[in-house]
């Protein structure tokens, strides 16, 4: 059994003391590949530096919503240059995010439809960070996914029916280890109507830490817990949520 995970910052926090150990341990416990992602034009390039160590591990480079407020005039232009790396298989995090008071929403939507125009021009998966602003999100995405737009919705948090519309443009949905968490109904109730071949696991370590590993930072290796519970949500083995989850991210990510 094997496993990836979509969505982790192995160079960042609390992990970018030790990435390679991190992605050892990973591999130890079942990870065969990993997506590695830059918050913004500054992170990114470590991203592709320290991936490209590794045959098993690739990129996405953005800025977070979060971080816009912070950037420069030249950085998409930046994150442009660096997405037509080979390692680069996705665009972002890119998103809205309205739950940290870190940039105005006019301006994350700007920085949105330029990740979404870079994503469509290289046509790669653009990976969408969404919090507290589901249906704004769904409403300036329709018609792009109407255009081809391909998207991954990393790190579902909302309620269950804000999935809906993603899930009927037939992209995956992520569920990371707030999956585990006891007050979490609502991501299980988005696990539930998510069809199995939409399914991604994550980990977005060092964040999110699933239930049963403590209060320290999130690894990659964690993301089997988060497997585990989705096969109970499922109501499926972990073997056939394994098989169907890694398939599914090697198709969407070109792995």
């Amino acid at each position: 059994m094997s496993l990836i995970d979509s969505h982790c910052h192995l160079t960042y926090d609390a992990l970018a003391a030790d990435p390679d150990g991190a992605w050892q341990r990973a591999r130890e416990a079942g990870v065969e590949a990993a997506i590695v992602i830059g918050i913004d034009a500054a992170t990114s390039p470590r991203v592709l530096e320290f991936v490209a160590g590794y045959p098993d591990l690739f990129a996405a480079v953005g800025i977070h919503p979060n971080e816009v407020g912070l950037a420069g005039s030249n950085d998409m232009a930046r994150i442009a240059e660096l997405a037509s790396d080979p390692n680069v298989v996705a665009i972002g995090e890119s998103g809205l995010d309205s739950y940290w008071d870190r940039a105005p929403l006019d301006r994350q939507r700007g920085f949105l439809e330029e990740h979404v125009e870079l994503a469509l021009e290289l046509d790669k998966p653009l990976i969408l960070h969404i919090r507290d602003q589901y249906p704004l999100a769904a409403e300036m995405l329709a018609p792009h996914a109407e255009s081809g737009l391909r998207g991954v919705i990393h790190c579902f948090a909302g309620e269950g029916h804000e999935a809906d519309p993603f899930i009927a443009w037939g992209w995956p949905i992520s569920f990371s280890g707030i999956l585990t968490f006891p007050q979490a109904n609502n991501v299980r109730e988005a696990a539930r109507r998510t069809p199995l071949d939409q399914c991604l696991i994550e980990t977005d370590a060092p964040w999110l830490t699933p239930r049963g590993h403590g209060k320290g930072p999130n690894e990659p290796a964690f993301v089997a817990t988060t497997a585990a519970r989705l096969a109970e949500v499922k109501e499926i083995s972990l073997e056939r949520l394994a098989e169907a989850t890694t398939a599914n991210a090697r198709r969407v990510f070109g792995l």
